[in-house]
């Protein structure tokens, strides 16, 4: 995916049309809280954010600690239950659960009802997730085309300078960081049986070695790259690994001699 930086600045562009244009979103989030945070700066409501541990304070969410994300920032009169403090700088409600409006981006095209939603290259601001992104903030509960309730636009260039122009708007999203289900597999292309036989090694977690005296011995050397097939989708545990790396090695030296 290119990098994008941001040519025009986005406060003006959200902070008016949000509260003028987003049209409510009423859920039944009864059963869900939220809790005050503290926030260097005002954080507008939709905006994705990542928690400071440390200072127990939230910012907008970066691209580039995309899996750190933790809550939207939401509106406290659409809260049935929310922890406040009064004292803290910029209190700041967050949600990590349930269904709430969601600043969105057309970078990642038009986004549909039930697609995965991840971050963008605009700091708080998500977009549909493609195959390439590997964490994502939840799924859209309706769609946004960039033609209808827009809050404004704005220009991202990428890496080469080329300059793109997209829409900002706001939808609602029901939270649930992840790991993206629709990400582009990295697995070596290997034969059915062969996968079909890795899959049940790393089930097993054990017998390694048990199945390898049930192969023939032509197909030890395929064995034994279906071990290091394993390995790399990280689905053996590290204990498995390590007693199938000596089987594998081993039928690696006796697949060269035969």
């Amino acid at each position: 995916m290119k990098a994008f930086r941001i040519i025009l600045t986005l406060s003006a562009i959200v902070a008016f049309g949000f509260f003028s244009i987003a049209p409510a979103f009423a859920a039944d989030n009864t059963n869900v809280s939220a809790q005050g945070y503290a926030a260097p700066t005002p954080v507008d409501i939709g905006t994705i954010v990542t928690l400071n541990k440390d200072t127990q304070s939230v910012v907008p969410s970066k691209q580039a600690q995309v899996q750190n994300m933790f809550g939207v920032a939401v509106d406290r009169n659409q809260l049935a239950l929310a922890v406040s403090n009064s004292s803290i700088q910029n209190e700041t409600y967050v949600a990590v659960s349930g269904t709430y409006n969601v600043l969105v981006s057309t970078q990642g095209g038009a986004i549909e009802s039930g697609d995965y939603v991840t971050l963008s290259s605009l700091d708080g601001i998500g977009m549909k997730a493609s195959t390439e992104q590997k964490t994502v903030f939840g799924r859209a509960a309706a769609g946004f085309d960039g033609k209808s309730l827009t809050l404004g636009t704005t220009q991202l260039k990428d890496s080469s300078g080329t300059a793109k122009t997209v829409t900002l708007g706001t939808i609602p999203v029901t939270i649930n960081i992840q790991r993206n289900p629709n990400i582009k597999s990295t697995k070596v292309n290997v034969p059915n049986w062969l996968e079909r036989l890795g899959v049940q090694i790393a089930e097993s977690q054990t017998g390694s070695s048990a199945l390898a005296c049930k192969l023939p011995k032509s197909r030890s050397v395929q064995f034994a790259f279906t071990l290091v097939w394993a390995s790399r989708q990280s689905v053996l545990s590290r204990q498995s690994l390590c007693s199938t790396r000596g089987c594998a090695m081993q039928l690696l030296l006796s697949g060269a001699t035969q």
